[in-house]
């Protein structure tokens, strides 16, 4: 999994926002995301398959949605809001390392990007404006940030910024 970078997401559906197919930098590997329990509307628990690697994003307590937890390849990261209540800046941490991530504009949710590493840079954006269907990733982290990590900034930007329908 280590040797391809996650580039993009496209919803899967064009009116669902619960399935999403992943691109990589290799055109013959991509993966899905998508809800666990979409018969019944629970937004509160993600799978996701990329090859042979599978991972698991839950809120960790289903009345609090400011605090998720990412598990991919033995790793888990950490996600809280950095201010109760609001959604556009969460600190991350996998036990290695600690980031920000947050909405580059307070009232735009259509850029997100990594704050004040030492890591390297991580950003996503739509890759059409005003349109929440189609993200690219930019991942130009150090190789020992975990794919839970970047997986965590992927997911909260994608969650955060479109309907729930």
């Amino acid at each position: 999994m280590s040797q391809h970078t996650i580039i993009g997401l496209g919803v899967k559906w064009a009116d669902s926002f619960g399935e999403w197919e992943v691109q990589t930098d290799h055109e013959d590997i991509n993966g899905l995301l998508q809800l666990r329990w979409a018969y019944r509307n629970d937004w509160t628990e993600w799978d996701f398959r990329l090859g042979d690697t599978t991972a698991t994003i839950r809120k960790k307590w289903k009345d609090d949605p400011g605090l998720w937890e990412i598990s991919a390849l033995g790793k888990t990261v950490t996600a809280r809001t950095t201010w109760r209540g609001d959604f556009r800046s969460w600190r991350l941490d996998d036990g290695k390392h600690s980031f920000t991530w947050k909405s580059r504009y307070s009232n735009i949710l259509e850029e997100w990007e990594l704050r004040e590493s030492s890591s390297g840079s991580f950003s996503v954006y739509t890759y059409y404006k005003g349109d929440p269907r189609d993200w690219v990733v930019m991942d130009e982290l150090d190789q020992d940030v975990s794919f839970a990590m970047r997986l965590a900034m992927i997911f909260l930007t994608i969650y955060h910024s479109t309907p729930k329908v």
